[in-house]
C-alpha cells in the first residue's frame, strides 16, 4: 500500500505539471484567451501569484507527500540531513564530532562539483554566446535572491521525483531515474520546448538540464538537499555575474 501510495503521489505531480503547463500554453496560444490573459500578466498581482502556485507545486506537493502520504516520502532519502548543533537533545561528543566530519566532506564534494560544473557550464554558455552573437541569455540580470528561490524550488522537486525511485531501486539507479522523470516533465511542457528555440532563453534551459544532472551527482555523493540548494544558488549567482561579462565585453 506504501508502495503504491508512492507512485500515485509522483504521477500525481507529473499529470498536474502536464495539464498545467499545455493548459497555460493553448491558452495562451488562443487569441481570445490572450485577450483576457494579457491584462492579468501585465497587472502588479501576477507576479506574487504566479509564485505563490510555484511554490505550492514545487516545494508545497513534496511536503504534503512527507506530511500526509503515509510514508509516501522518506525524509532522509530526500536529503534533509539534521544539524546536530541545532538539536534540542543532548549529543554525545564523540557523534557531534562525527556529525560534522560527515558534514565537513560533504562540503568538499560539493564545492568541487559545484566549481567543476560551473567551469563546464560557463564555458557551454560562451560558445553559445559566440556562435549566435545574440542578447543577454536570459536570466542574466536575475537578483540573487530570485536565484536563491529558484534553486530552492528547482532541488526540491528534483529531490522529490528521486525519492520514490531511490526507494525502489537503491541510490545509483533511483537516482538517473528521477532524473529521466524530470526529462518527461521538461519534454511534455511546451514552454520548455518553446526556450530551445529562443537565442535568449536557450542557454538558461540547457543550464538548468546541467543543473539536474549535477543534483543527481551530488546527491550520489551527499545525499544533502541543503547543500545541492546552496551549490544551484552559487552556481547561477556565478553564472549570472559570467553573462552579464561576456555582454559588456562585446559592447
Amino acid at each position: 500500500m506504501v508502495e503504491a501510495e508512492r507512485w500515485v503521489w509522483l504521477s500525481g505531480s507529473l499529470l498536474l505539471a502536464g495539464a498545467a503547463t499545455q493548459a497555460a500554453w493553448r491558452l495562451w496560444r488562443w487569441e481570445k484567451g490572450r485577450a483576457w490573459l494579457d491584462p492579468l500578466a501585465r497587472s502588479a498581482l501576477f507576479p506574487l501569484l504566479l509564485q505563490t502556485a510555484r511554490f505550492l507545486y514545487y516545494v508545497g506537493f513534496p511536503f504534503a507527500a512527507l506530511v500526509w502520504g503515509r510514508d509516501a516520502v522518506v525524509a532522509r532519502l530526500l536529503g534533509l540531513q539534521p544539524l546536530a548543533a541545532l538539536s534540542v537533545e543532548a549529543v554525545p561528543p564523540a557523534d557531534l564530532a562525527a556529525h560534522w566530519a560527515d558534514w565537513a566532506g560533504d562540503v568538499g564534494w560539493a564545492a568541487g562539483l559545484g566549481v567543476a560544473a560551473g567551469a563546464v557550464l560557463a564555458v557551454g554558455w560562451w560558445v553559445v554566446h559566440r556562435s549566435t552573437d545574440g542578447p543577454a541569455p536570459a536570466g542574466a540580470d536575475a537578483s540573487p535572491w530570485t536565484l536563491l528561490r529558484e534553486a530552492a524550488f528547482h532541488e526540491a522537486h528534483w529531490s522529490f521525483y528521486r525519492n520514490g525511485p531511490v526507494v525502489a531501486l537503491g541510490a545509483y539507479w533511483g537516482t538517473w531515474v528521477g532524473l529521466g522523470l524530470v526529462a518527461v516533465e521538461a519534454f511534455v511542457n511546451p514552454w520548455w520546448r518553446a526556450d530551445l528555440q529562443d537565442v535568449a532563453r536557450t542557454p538558461a534551459a540547457l543550464v538548468r538540464a546541467g543543473l539536474a544532472v549535477l543534483s543527481g551527482v551530488l546527491y550520489l555523493q551527499t545525499t544533502n538537499l541543503w547543500l545541492a540548494v546552496l551549490v544551484h544558488w552559487g552556481v547561477t549567482w556565478g553564472l549570472a555575474a559570467w553573462a552579464r561579462g561576456l555582454v559588456k565585453r562585446a559592447r
